[in-house]
């Protein structure tokens, strides 16, 4: 029988300070207020890492904390203030405690179930900011020897590029621990309150000014009707399907070579292509969400970073290639205005909808979390054959239901190098189940396309039709209809 049990990581020796939020902080606060009764799933971004051999618990804890103390985000509190908006709490000195599970040798259960449990557990319920450091860990053992760490961050304190950057940092401290070597170096990166700091500099005020002009501009192009209604929504409301495609990753990096472009912007042109099937235009808002990386000092930072920038998307191309020129402007747009303070925003939004007498539409979201993965060295093989073989080996699910969404579509990308997640969560009153698993199959089918050709935007929407009656087809007869 599995026994479960609580030990302490202890940190110390780091500063201790007060700081105001950085904007991408100050971001995710506001979301999640807004959702304060709610549990998402973005609320936590979780990991896994083996241990390696020879390790006990206590040279995991000694690990463990090294970690906290190179990182300031994992050791900090927030603070809401009368205003509405936080303060973040430096801690100099603290511990954490970690459950620690351990299997007997006569035990069936595989420890990918018990990973799967503490993925659960870490997400099962929003941290207590102002009491509780904003991360969690666990520690799988067998027979007394630990396996795996499995840990889970508060959104506020990391997005999803920092639960890798600190998933790199404790494979390295744990493997250097296993060597005897000289712990490895901590990597030079801005912590949140020193990133704050800088946002209220003259420069950061200056990067303010000039994306709230963007922000302004976009709002007086996107319509303030929403997308139509086009279906009777289901219930729950909301459906998130997801494809696991090894192909698309293959595919997309050929056509990004072919077109010579970013694998990011090639994703955007497909999504646009498919949106257009649907989408009535002549623009539609979409929300481009931006990591806010492209500094050597924020590259290995660990906290909530990425900003949404409200963006005007034309669905009135007449060529793909014209979509991969579209999709180039307004992400190079985006880059460019994608650090400014959340506050400052929700009062650009307010000013224009007194203006147009509407609160402007929420839209849509494009969230490319994939393509700033490290790739795989060498080209693989782009053949259609090739690419055909890896379609074979695709996957679709329906990770998530829900009753209630900020936004009628949200597409994100994720997965590995070799194998990306591709996510639509969409409101079931615009695309039916199936539409959602169809546009994810004719995604794919297109981007398969785009490696040795370009598709028309009329065999896009006959992809994306065909797939969307197969789709309905096979749930029709799973019914019994």
């Amino acid at each position: 029988m599995i026994t479960e049990n609580t030990a302490q990581v202890e940190f110390f020796g780091g500063r201790s300070r007060v700081a105001p939020l950085a904007w991408g902080q100050q971001s995710s606060w506001d979301v999640m207020r807004d959702w304060l009764l709610q549990d998402k799933p973005f609320f936590v971004v979780t990991r896994w890492q083996s241990i390696p051999l020879l390790l006990g618990l206590p040279d995991v804890q000694a690990v463990l904390g090294e970690l906290m103390n190179r990182h300031e985000s994992l050791r900090t509190l927030y603070h809401a203030t009368e205003r509405g908006d936080a303060q973040q709490e430096v801690l100099a000195t603290g511990s954490v405690s970690i459950t620690v599970f351990d299997r007997p040798a006569d035990d069936p259960v595989e420890f990918s179930t018990i990973v799967a449990d503490c993925l659960v557990r870490a997400e099962a319920e929003n941290f207590d900011h102002a009491t509780e450091v904003p991360v969690r860990f666990y520690v799988a053992m067998h027979q007394g020897i630990p396996v795996l760490v499995v840990f889970g961050i508060s959104h506020l304190s990391a997005d999803y590029t920092s639960a890798d950057v600190i998933s790199a940092d404790l494979a390295a401290l744990l493997q250097a621990r296993a060597d005897g070597a000289v712990v490895p170096a901590v990597r030079p990166a801005l912590q949140p309150a020193d990133l704050a700091a800088v946002e209220n500099s003259p420069e950061g005020q200056l990067l303010n000014v000039e994306a709230l002009g963007h922000l302004r501009e976009q709002l007086r192009l996107i319509p303030a009707t929403p997308l139509p209604a086009r279906h009777e929504p289901a219930s729950p409301r909301y459906f998130r399907g997801e494809l696991e495609s090894e192909s698309i990753p293959v595919a997309v990096r050929a056509a990004a070579r072919r077109h010579r472009t970013t694998t990011s912007v090639v994703l955007l042109s497909i999504s646009t292509a498919l949106v257009r099937c649907f989408a009535p235009g002549p623009v539609v808002g979409v929300d481009l969400m931006q990591g806010n990386r492209g500094s050597v000092e924020s590259m290995h930072s660990v906290s909530s970073l990425n900003q949404a920038v409200r963006t005007a998307i034309g669905l009135t191309s007449e060529s793909f290639e014209e979509l991969l020129r579209q999709s180039e402007s307004v992400t190079a747009a985006a880059r460019r205005h994608s650090r400014y303070d959340a506050r400052a925003a929700a009062e650009v939004f307010r000013v224009e909808a007194a203006r147009r007498g509407v609160e402007p539409e929420p839209g849509c979201q494009f969230n490319d979390m994939w393509s700033t993965l490290p790739r795989p060295s060498g080209r693989a093989d782009s053949s259609p054959a090739e690419l055909e073989r890896l379609s074979r080996a695709s996957s679709f699910d329906w990770p998530q239901k829900s009753d209630t969404e900020g936004m009628a579509l949200f597409l994100d990308t994720r997965g590995t190098a070799e194998r990306i997640k591709l996510s639509l969560l969409a409101d079931t009153a615009l695309l039916s189940p199936g539409e959602i698993q169809g546009f994810l199959f004719a995604f794919e089918q297109t981007a398969v396309l785009l490696a040795e050709a370009v598709p028309s935007l009329d065999q896009i929407s006959a992809l994306f039709e065909g797939y969307s009656a197969d789709a309905n087809a096979a749930a029709g007869r799973s019914t019994g209809r």
